[in-house]
């Protein structure tokens, strides 16, 4: 993969590759190639030992020297694994490893994690160079050798319109949840008042912009919190803009980054998340924000679809402001009393959620199967 712990700036991944291990590094040896820095960073990790291995959780990881990965290191650790598992497919190291496969020098299955990568929204971005090569890949035969890891039947339909693969060659393997604290959380809360938390990558996929103008329609009074990563400046800063036309009854802070070990901690003290996102292969911030007592408001985009049934949030299209900011004003109204019962469902779904993953989880049957 690109980067792995300590990094954080590519989000969900690191979190998805970390959750796998938390679960399933009893039963499976972990061996993890990634960067020996974060996202455009110019300095490797403090502490670590480069191009060499540490052991990181449930995991070795060998951190490679500025990022590079080359042929050599790929195909000499293939050999020591019995299965090669790649996250993404659009980056040198999944050619790499592509290539070195299709050639015959790595004799081990290879799994691609499609990532989310080929979802229209994502796969318009930067549309024509993902196509080309997304078609080189197909003449050359790149991907009619390998297997494929999917997170749903769409994905898998997504995958098969860009790359030429058969059915056969798919698995199915949910993202595993963060490891939940069971123990109820303590909300204090006034009535007709509300903290509303964003948490996030600060790019135009996560719909910040579109959360604020959530926001001016909301007529109780609220906290709004942003955190994360400022990763897209210009996005930022058309943020920033919008942000100081809220009414104000809508008072607002930007925390920046939090570590993603510390983020359901940080979590406690919210009342509701807020997520209009325009699209999310899994959201591990959802669950987080479950688990931490939080009822959600999200868009329609992600595959959290249930959360009203289980009175745990509310799953709203995009084009419909004015509901989330009527379900805004509607937790600002609760009680404190009412609101911790509303609290507790969303806990109670997080673990109901949580539990049910880990035993069903595909990634057995891929690991196992292939």
């Amino acid at each position: 993969m690109g980067r792995y712990l300590p990094g954080y700036k590519d989000g969900g991944p690191v979190r998805s590759i970390k959750n796998l291990t938390d679960y399933l590094g009893n039963e499976y040896n972990f061996r993890i190639l990634a960067a020996d820095r974060d996202h455009g960073d110019l300095t490797p990790y403090p502490g670590i030992k480069i191009n060499d291995w540490n052991r990181v959780g449930n995991a070795d990881v060998f951190y490679v020297s500025g990022g590079k990965f080359n042929f050599k290191i790929i195909k000499e650790q293939a050999k020591l694994a019995d299965l090669v598992y790649v996250c993404g497919c659009f980056n040198d190291y999944s050619f790499i490893t592509l290539f070195a496969k299709r050639i015959g020098q790595i004799e081990v299955p290879v799994v691609v994690a499609a990532m989310g990568l080929f979802s229209p929204l994502e796969f318009r971005r930067k549309y024509l160079k993902k196509k080309i090569y997304t078609e080189l890949l197909n003449k050359l035969g790149f991907f009619r050798n390998i297997f494929w890891s999917a997170t749903s039947e769409m994905e898998i339909s997504e995958i098969m319109q860009q790359a030429d693969s058969d059915r056969k060659q798919f698995y199915i393997a949910r993202d595993l949840p963060r490891k939940i604290d069971t123990n109820l959380i303590k909300k204090q809360k006034t009535q007709n008042q509300l903290d509303v938390v964003w948490i996030s990558r600060i790019s135009p996929k996560k719909n910040l912009l579109g959360t604020i103008d959530i926001l001016k329609k909301v007529k109780q009074s609220v906290h709004f919190t942003i955190m994360g990563p400022a990763q897209d400046l210009d996005y930022w800063n058309k943020c920033r803009a919008r942000l100081k036309e809220l009414p104000s009854h809508i008072q607002w802070s930007y925390r920046g980054y939090v570590e993603s070990e510390e983020v359901v901690q940080t979590l406690y003290n919210y009342h509701v998340f807020l997520f209009p996102t325009l699209g999310e292969n899994y959201g591990h911030v959802i669950l987080e924000a479950l688990s931490a007592g939080c009822p959600c408001i999200i868009s329609d985009q992600t595959p959290w679809q249930h959360l009203e049934e289980n009175q745990a949030g509310y799953v709203l299209p995009l084009d419909q402001k004015d509901r989330f900011a009527a379900v805004i004003d509607h937790y600002a109204e609760m009680t404190e009393k009412d609101f911790q019962n509303a609290s507790e469902k969303a806990l109670d779904y997080a673990i109901r959620f949580s539990t049910e993953s880990v035993e069903e989880t595909g990634y057995r049957t891929l690991f196992n199967n292939i």
